[in-house]
């Protein structure tokens, strides 16, 4: 028992006090890999001119709510995000107030969370393993194509991702709650998470509960009031937005759970749910070729104890994947935050090798490989298939494969394309008309598309400022009055989009085709996907 107490003491006495250095090479390594991960966004970004697609759309429109007050839907600060906390939504509407409102600049929001990233995951696996360690782990975290895809989306789980590394980070620096100013510092990032989004408060709870007990902070009257203070500062700088928007939460929260029932995701507590984010690590987050290193690399670290605390890193990586398991609804991007933490362990075993001309050429090989699947993630390999599927996986609205790899990820993320989704012209063309008429234009937009659905129209008629309201109809039931409140109608010939919001899209669109008399085609318009999409007006639909 002393022997294990003095050891604890050592590893405690190793973590560094609070101070930061300029010159510390976490933070050259986070800037170089910043630079490069940037720079290759840009190039992406200067290529593309789709709008954002469903959630990225509508993160920017909050953003839009807090940049232009007056122009929100609710005058009250913390209810402008929806049910989602304000943190994302303000650094992006900081980016448009800087430089000016656009789909493809919201998306620098998320580079000072790429800066946090990178810098947490090298300290935590220096920490773990030692600085080779920490910039392998590093390297690793920024050659992760789903992390690459998700970086220059407009949504919250990049900077969740980014706030959960540093707070382990810090974590572990507050040598259980023996450092105040570290536990200070503890606060601070446990509020900017939970301002980040609510599964923070789940994914940190494992490794907080873990510091805590490993050192019997209750027997340390110090240390408790530490500990205290970090709960506090995190509390009082989250509460204001909190406090209000319980009774909103736990509506939502409820009806999330009835979204991934009705996606057709695996109940929780059976088997498929619990290997449901293993499939997804490799097929979708990693790919086949990553997601064997890190097999291979978790045996030799185990083996050789690689890692010098494997408690603190297992239960920062099994925290993310319980709490994500035991929701109903799933996606890959909710377990983006153990990404950085799994890092550390290829980056361990890669830093254990020998240092040989055959071990140097090994992890060139590596590099190559990791670079080559980054770039045919992002810019797209013609020669390549667009995928390889190893094992056919569970299937739900959609289907969720073992892979080798993917080009794209159903189509949504991939290479940049150049494609008018004609957003602009509709909303001119809406607006004009209904000046023309003397009514206020509201929309009733029947598919659901990646690309054409109600979050990016509203976007553009709030970026455009064009006075056009926009409602996505799910039901049918009432027939022709399913359409009341609407003057204006917007459907697609074919392709509907997403089936689980869309099953009633046949029987609107065949109810708007069967009435001419109501229905009074205005223009049509060809999408990129070769679909035609038709605005019709409903005179009197408004009234």
């Amino acid at each position: 028992m002393v022997e294990q107490k003095t050891v604890q003491a050592l590893s405690y006495a190793k973590i560094p006090k609070f101070k930061f250095r300029i010159s510390d090479s976490g933070l050259i390594t986070a800037f170089l890999l910043t630079i490069l991960l940037w720079g290759t966004h840009f190039i992406w970004l200067s290529r593309d001119t789709r709008p954002p697609v469903w959630d990225m759309a509508l993160h920017q429109t909050y953003a839009l709510d807090y940049l232009d007050a007056g122009n929100a839907g609710s005058s009250q600060p913390w209810e402008r995000s929806g049910n989602y906390p304000p943190f994302v939504h303000l650094v992006i509407a900081t980016v448009f107030w800087l430089f000016h409102p656009g789909p493809h600049i919201a998306a620098l929001a998320n580079i000072p969370a790429s800066l946090i990233l990178f810098w947490a995951v090298y300290e935590l696996a220096k920490d773990l393993a030692g600085s080779a360690a920490g910039k392998w782990s590093a390297i690793l975290v920024a050659l992760t194509p789903y992390l690459i895809w998700i970086s220059r989306e407009t949504i919250l789980d990049y900077w969740l991702s980014a706030w959960y590394a540093a707070a382990l980070v810090v974590l572990r620096r507050t040598r259980g709650f023996q450092s105040h100013p570290w536990s200070l510092a503890l606060g601070a990032i446990l509020a900017a998470g939970l301002l980040t989004k609510w599964f923070f408060a789940g994914i940190i709870f494992i490794p907080l509960l873990y510091v805590f007990i490993d050192g019997r902070t209750w027997k340390y009257p110090a240390r408790c009031v530490h500990f205290f203070d970090s709960m506090i500062i995190a509390a009082l700088v989250a509460a204001p937005w909190y406090v209000p928007n319980i009774p909103g939460l736990l509506r939502y929260f409820g009806q999330n759970a009835e979204f991934g029932a009705r996606e057709g995701e695996p109940p929780v507590l059976t088997f498929q749910s619990f290997i449901y984010y293993l499939r997804l690590l490799e097929g979708y987050q990693l790919f086949g070729f990553l997601f064997v290193i890190l097999l291979i690399a978790g045996f030799f670290c185990w083996k050789e104890r690689l890692i010098r605390d494997w408690k603190f890193l297992v239960l920062s990586i099994f925290g993310v994947w319980i709490v994500m398991t035991l929701l109903r609804t799933k996606d890959p991007r909710f377990t983006m935050p153990l990404l950085a933490p799994l890092a550390i362990v290829p980056g361990a075993w890669i830093h254990s090798w020998k240092q040989t001309r055959l071990n140097t050429a090994l992890k060139g090989g590596l590099l190559a490989v990791l670079c080559l699947q980054a770039y045919a993630a992002n810019f797209g390999i013609r020669s390549l298939p667009e995928r390889i599927v190893l094992l056919k996986g569970y299937q739900g609205s959609t289907r969720w494969d073992w892979n080798l790899y993917l080009q794209n990820y159903f189509g949504i993320f991939g290479k940049p394309v150049r494609e008018n989704w004609r957003q602009d012209e509709i909303l001119r063309k809406i607006a004009a008309h209904s000046t023309e008429r003397s009514v206020k234009p509201s929309l009733a937009l029947i598919p659901d598309l990646p690309w054409f659905n109600e979050g990016n129209f509203n976007l553009y008629a709030r970026m455009k400022r064009l006075p056009v309201r926009m409602h996505h109809l799910q039901s049918a039931s009432r027939g022709i009055d399913s359409f009341q409140g609407h003057n204006y109608v917007l459907m697609t010939e074919r392709d509907q989009g997403m089936s689980w919001t869309t099953v009633n899209s046949t029987a609107l669109n065949q109810i708007v085709v069967d009435n001419p008399n109501i229905f009074q085609l205005v223009e049509m318009y060809v999408l990129p996907n070769g679909d035609c999409a038709r605005l019709y007006y409903i005179p009197g639909g408004n009234e």
